[in-house]
């Protein structure tokens, strides 16, 4: 029996993004069968050692990768020869792969594909799952019911534990040969969406009276929300990330992280003087977000790095807006998105026209913008029934920025 073994980049299949499939490649009595393991851009491809050439940022993974299912291989086709197999037995359509497999392999596939967001995701349930042993076939709604256990056992609450349930489905959809049944994608945990809340009239000025001293992360802290709400509800993010001179000819330009649009919005005078004041003070307009490319290492781990310096600044910040909050009254756990939600209610309450307020919002699409104005104006609502229960007479807020 002849029976060989390779691995190659098969560059009679190209996909869209121009790179190839590498695959392992067996033949038995001439029979050819071929099986793919990775992807690779034929600049990038050795194909003397035919292994990713180690300049690749992630070639030590990919390889290991690769040489781990060559060995395999190996093992099956030696089997073969000494007749304890059959060769047909090595090309059963039954999976082998099991969770940890593809946990390698969605990372791989993640890094490639330049989604650092997902990749870290991954990472993190990755290493709240005991065991990954387990064949990706094997895994069922009771698998997921003990993962769940698992994940609020250590702390998760409900909305993570969903959004985690929900990364899990997309392992099994790629990986397993059975995808996700219908016992699975029944599976759910209860969630409470929590309300939307926003700063009324009264709770704003008072946020923006408070008397505080100059070069202090709190006045920094109270700043930074006052301009969220001035530039039309920005994210956080975007806004922690902004040099003095995105801030130009009236106008603020810079590049939503959440959608990669280029965005441009004009300033008031309040915050046209908050930017006056923290001009050429530090590298960034505010004083939070410090983090510049490393060129020690490639663009997909400067990736991570920023955008996890992203989320540790947002938390200085919530932090800080929690003592904001208690100097100025504020009864409501002040966050850095309070501000999205305050510019928001100004918008719907000036502006009777969902179209237009969801360009002033960012918002991809015309229901995800109707579910957030649903929202807001259900916080009103329960705002109002608390009032009629004990008696007090409210009137609509509405907040004028830089109103005294």
């Amino acid at each position: 029996m002849q029976i060989s073994l390779k691995i190659l980049l098969y560059k009679q299949k190209t996909y869209s993004d121009g790179t190839h499939p590498i695959m392992l490649q067996y033949i038995t009595n001439r029979k050819v069968k071929r099986k793919v393991l990775a992807r690779c851009k034929p600049e990038d491809w050795d194909p003397i050692k035919n292994r990713v050439k180690s300049k690749v940022s992630n070639a030590a993974r990919i390889n290991h990768y690769l040489n781990e299912e060559y060995v395999k291989a190996e093992h099956d086709l030696y089997d073969i020869k000494s007749g304890d197999k059959v060769a047909s037995s090595i090309f059963k359509e039954t999976s082998t792969v099991t969770l940890q497999d593809a946990f390698n392999a969605e990372l791989i596939r993640l890094e490639k594909e330049f989604k650092s967001g997902y990749y870290d995701k991954m990472l993190a349930i990755q290493k709240q799952i005991p065991d990954t042993s387990i064949l990706v076939s094997d895994i069922d709604e009771r698998w997921f019911e003990k993962m769940i256990n698992n994940l609020s056992a250590l702390g998760n609450n409900g909305n993570t534990v969903k959004k985690k349930i929900k990364l899990m489905r997309g392992i099994l959809l790629r990986y397993s040969d059975k995808g996700v049944s219908k016992e699975i994608k029944s599976v759910t945990v209860p969630t409470q969406k929590p309300l939307k809340q926003k700063l009324s009239t009264e709770e704003f000025r008072a946020l923006a009276g408070l008397q505080l001293p100059d070069d202090d992360l709190l006045t920094a802290t109270r700043d930074l929300f006052l301009m969220q709400v001035y530039l039309r509800g920005i994210r956080v993010g975007d806004l922690l990330q902004a040099y003095a001179k995105d801030f130009d000819n009236g106008k603020f330009s810079y590049r939503s992280d959440k959608t990669d649009k280029p965005q441009s919005i004009k300033l008031i005078q309040p915050a046209i003087e908050i930017i006056d004041k923290y001009r050429g003070r530090h590298s960034r307009l505010f004083p939070f977000f410090t983090w510049e490319y490393d060129r020690k290492f490639g663009k997909f781990e400067n990736e991570r790095a920023r955008l996890k310096h992203k989320e540790v600044c947002t938390s200085v910040i919530n932090r800080y807006l929690k003592v904001l909050a208690k100097m100025a009254g504020i009864k409501k756990p002040l966050s850095s998105h309070i501000a999205r939600h305050t510019f928001a209610k100004m918008a719907i309450e000036k502006i009777n026209n969902p179209m237009v307020t969801m360009e002033l919002l960012g918002h991809s699409s015309l229901a995800i913008h109707q579910q957030y104005l649903n929202d807001i104006r259900k916080e009103d609502a329960l705002d109002q029934a608390a009032d009629d229960i004990f008696g007090i007479s409210s009137k609509p807020d509405k907040i004028v920025p830089g109103a005294d």
